[in-house]
């Protein structure tokens, strides 16, 4: 199973879109592909039309603390053939207090999808924007591990950025808490890549500019997902772009970057013991 954290604290820079249409073009190559709503916001949730898991009930924050269990159907929404999303809860926004009093709490969400190795062949995580235990939970459970003894688990965080001044700036700071989380831990971290989202060139030398940064870059930019008007759409009638304008460029290049991470062929760059990312 490979985990991927779609990650940055900077909100607005399209981490909801990518999660859940780099997760429809997966589940188009046949993979079984999970995706979960990390936000207590809720915007994937939204996104995808579906109704919020309820509170004090089958929920993942609930499964997360242990203070529910039953069979897995119960927390999925299906949202195509072999896609299906893990929606947020009010139960959400009380899971990081929570979190905090725990011992090991970075390791919540880690022991959680561990349990579906064998069922999931892809998990996305669509990360809140904050650098909170929440955030930290989702970025440790993309280290390579095996979970019950026999199923290898990777993963790799995928960071999104807008071609401008503010993500740069952000970019640091996210960084710098997957460099802590390693040291204090001391695992190994996978970062894909940058993902440049609502670009649009007609926004002169400052979108231009920060393009030419994000890919000079040490990361490396795994693609550039332009800002369209049927992105905007799709979340408008609460399909994903994929679904809604099936040819479109975009979508094409979701499919493009799905084949990639399906093959394996993005290396990423490992942060941890003496190879620590740095901005």
């Amino acid at each position: 199973m490979r985990v991927y954290a779609v990650a940055n604290q900077k909100g607005g820079v399209g981490k909801t879109t990518s999660t859940i249409n780099l997760g429809r073009a997966l589940a188009e190559l046949g993979r079984r592909v999970l995706v979960v709503d990390f936000d207590p916001q809720g915007h994937l949730t939204e996104a995808i039309g579906a109704a919020e898991a309820p509170t004090e009930g089958a929920n993942l924050a609930r499964a997360l603390l242990g203070q529910w269990s039953g069979e897995l159907g119960e927390l999925l929404h299906k949202v195509s053939d072999n896609l299906y999303v893990l929606c947020t809860s009010d139960d959400m926004f009380l899971l990081e207090p929570q979190m905090y009093a725990r011992t090991g709490r970075e390791y919540l969400l880690s022991r959680f999808l561990d349990a579906l190795a064998d069922v999931f062949d892809d998990v996305l995580i669509d990360c809140p924007p904050s650098l909170g235990a929440i955030n930290d939970s989702a970025l440790v459970a993309t280290r390579r591990r095996t979970a019950g003894g026999t199923t290898e688990v990777s993963g790799q965080i995928i960071i999104p950025v807008e071609a401008e001044d503010s993500s740069i700036r952000a970019l640091r700071l996210l960084l710098r808490q997957v460099r802590t989380l390693c040291e204090a831990l001391d695992i190994e971290l996978n970062i894909a890549g940058l993902l440049v989202s609502l670009y649009d060139s007609r926004r002169g030398n400052v979108a231009t500019s920060t393009l030419t940064a994000f890919q000079n870059h040490p990361l490396g930019v795994l693609d550039v997902i332009h800002d369209r008007a049927k992105v905007r759409d799709a979340w408008r009638l609460r399909k994903t772009l994929l679904d809604h304008a099936p040819d479109s460029e975009n979508a094409e290049t979701y499919r493009a970057l799905a084949r990639r991470f399906a093959a394996g062929e993005i290396a990423g760059s490992v942060a941890g013991g003496a190879a620590v990312v740095s901005a």
